[in-house]
């Protein structure tokens, strides 16, 4: 389950998923439990997005190629539930996003991390206590 494409102008699961995925796997999550392609059709018209039942059914279907979703039978039907969990899912992304940078991009990915937090007190303190806590931990 790796993202193949960042889209750093969108926003949440969108950057990573296409912007029906992202309403589906959105829709998964907020249900949080197994839910058929019904179910999720009717919670996305409950939220204000309509959806034709064989576009929720193809989306569920891709999602699950991909890795986001797992499919189980239930009679008749299938029930699919997400993969990971919301915040595993925004790991992921930051994750191979900066793996990628990191490879690609070492000095200048630094340099503007650097920059953006010299400039954001809070952000800064936060990072150098997490950077404490991986080192308390021996990972650096």
């Amino acid at each position: 389950m790796e993202a193949k494409v960042f889209r750093p102008e969108s926003q949440g699961s969108a950057a990573v998923l296409g912007p029906l995925e992202s309403a589906v796997m959105n829709a998964v999550w907020a249900i949080g439990a197994p839910a058929t392609v019904g179910e999720v059709a009717n919670w996305l018209e409950r939220a204000g997005q309509r959806i034709h039942y064989s576009s929720a059914k193809t989306t569920l279907n891709t999602l699950t190629e991909k890795g986001y979703l797992t499919k189980s039978p239930i009679g008749k039907a299938n029930a699919f539930a997400a993969a990971v969990s919301s915040s595993e899912f925004e790991e992921r992304v930051v994750d191979g996003v900066l793996t990628g940078l990191m490879r690609n991009y070492r000095s200048p990915l630094i340099a503007s991390l650097a920059q953006t937090l010299a400039n954001d007190p809070e952000s800064l303190s936060e990072f150098e206590r997490l950077l404490a806590e991986q080192r308390a931990r021996g990972a650096l």
